[in-house]
């Protein structure tokens, strides 16, 4: 009986405790709140200007919540975008908050860039993987960099080494540059920059392009060769060297440059063969007159020069046994009329040339007269010049000239002994010097005209008393400071 009754209570306790624990218990435990952005990923234009990312609690704050965010990706953060602060404040009661992004729209040259949002870790709030601890902002751009070209003109040129020429470029840009570029000029071809030419005065075929301007101008100078023939090309492309910066034009971002001396045929100014058997062909020499007119024409001969091409050398056309065509005051042959500028009076000394006279004796013994420089690839039409040079001739008097009966003069005879080298003249008197100096030629010629022709400019200095003391009335002489300036044509006889 007494086991019965132990066991009836055992089972109403048990019975009890079923019944207790089937009831809810109330947790008064905290539980820190779930933090996590709202969306994973976001695309944007930069011109937007800014984007708030929004980030949420799982419950409201029960206290003031701060947050922290890694920002990490392809954009630099500074230069493509900022942030006022990288902590976010959750204010108690609130679920949500905002982090402002400001993107700088005119830093970004890249057509897509991104910022990677990350919650960093804190006791105040749980991350949980599944539930968005990140964001990701893409932000697009349609790039539209500057462009480098050349101008169409500048794209194709000639140049002739001789004139040692110097050519202008200008790169032209579609809009301002951001900031300052690095351009390279790249060299190809036969020429080598240093040795040949120079860019900007210089060895470098780098330049500094500076921002916000729409063009820059270079020049590229040809070291003088004088050499006919010459035959060379050059290619110069311009390429960027600062990234992001810019873009060239690929039909219009190189110039060729063709560095020619192409030789010039004469053989229209050669027609008559010189006088007295002599060497060359006949020319008619005028000098510009005070009415515009080339007047006071005279003969001279003209040959090419057999071993300098692109050079026209010129003889006596008389038998004169005075420098310059000087004897006896008579006008003289020479190709620029030395004579004509020279006056003596009886009293006066006389210029001696030293050797024999006709048409033998080249005018300058050191170099030829007229350089021929071709226009481009046209050889018929150009430019003359002249090296600059000095012609000289010994003085001694007049009446020690004229001493002896014609071809037994004294100097005569001393000249034909010595062979004509002065060096070895045995004449008792001491010699003067005479000098004229020829200073520059600056000319065209022609020979597509009804008459090939030459026209040239030629500039003197002497210091001679005898220079330009006498000055032909006719001739249009130009005083220019110490130069006397005299205009010249030349056309075939």
């Amino acid at each position: 009986m007494m086991k019965k009754k132990l066991c009836g209570l055992l089972t109403l306790i048990a019975g009890f405790l079923v019944t207790q624990s089937c009831e809810k218990i109330e947790d008064t435990r905290s539980y820190a709140p779930v933090l996590s952005f709202e969306k994973s990923t976001e695309t944007v234009k930069t011109d937007i200007g800014s984007y708030d990312v929004k980030l949420v609690l799982s419950k409201p704050a029960e206290k003031e919540i701060k947050a922290k965010v890694e920002f990490v990706g392809t954009a630099i953060e500074g230069e493509h975008y900022s942030v006022a602060s990288d902590e976010i404040v959750f204010a108690k009661g609130e679920k949500e908050a905002f982090l402002k992004i400001n993107i700088l729209n005119e830093n970004i040259y890249d057509d897509l860039i991104s910022i990677k949002c990350l919650i960093c870790p804190s006791q105040e709030y749980a991350v949980i993987p599944e539930l968005k601890p990140e964001f990701i902002l893409n932000m697009t751009k349609e790039i539209i960099l500057p462009t480098l070209s050349f101008k169409s003109a500048e794209q194709n040129r000639f140049t002739n080494p001789y004139l040692a020429e110097t050519l202008t470029y200008e790169i032209c840009l579609t809009e301002a540059l951001r900031t300052d570029t690095e351009v390279r000029i790249n060299v190809e071809g036969d020429l080598s920059i240093g040795a040949d030419f120079l860019i900007n005065e210089g060895n470098s075929n780098t330049l500094i392009i500076p921002k916000s301007v729409l063009s820059k101008i270079f020049t590229v100078t040809f070291k003088k060769k004088d050499t006919a023939g010459y035959n060379k090309t050059l290619k110069l492309t311009l390429v960027p060297v600062t990234p992001k910066s810019c873009i060239v034009n690929d039909e219009s971002s190189f110039t060729n440059i063709s560095v020619i001396d192409p030789v010039v045929d004469m053989s229209a100014f050669f027609k008559t063969a010189a006088l007295l058997g002599g060497l060359g062909y006949q020319m008619n020499q005028a000098i510009k007159a005070k009415d515009g007119t080339f007047s006071n024409n005279v003969v001279v001969n003209v040959l090419n020069h057999s071993s300098k091409g692109n050079y026209m050398r010129s003889f006596r056309n008389l038998s004169f046994n005075s420098a310059f065509g000087c004897y006896a005051n008579t006008t003289g042959g020479d190709v620029l009329r030395l004579a004509d500028l020279l006056n003596f009076n009886t009293t006066d000394t006389v210029i001696a040339d030293y050797g024999v006279g006709k048409t033998t004796r080249f005018f300058s013994p050191s170099d030829s007269l007229l350089r021929f420089v071709a226009e481009g690839n046209n050889i018929r039409k150009g430019k003359v010049f002249a090296p600059a040079q000095k012609f000289r001739a010994r003085l001694v008097l007049k009446q020690d000239w004229e001493t002896g009966t014609n071809g037994n003069k004294q100097w005569h005879l001393d000249s034909k002994s010595t062979g004509g080298n002065i060096s070895l003249s045995s004449y008792p008197l001491s010699f003067a010097t005479m000098e004229i100096e020829l200073v520059k030629i600056e000319g065209t010629f022609n020979i597509d005209e009804d008459i090939p022709v030459i026209i040239f400019d030629a500039w003197f200095r002497s210091n001679s008393k005898y220079f330009m003391r006498n000055i032909p009335d006719s001739y249009d002489i130009v005083r220019e400071g110490d130069l006397y300036r005299i205009s010249y044509k030349f056309t075939p006889r």
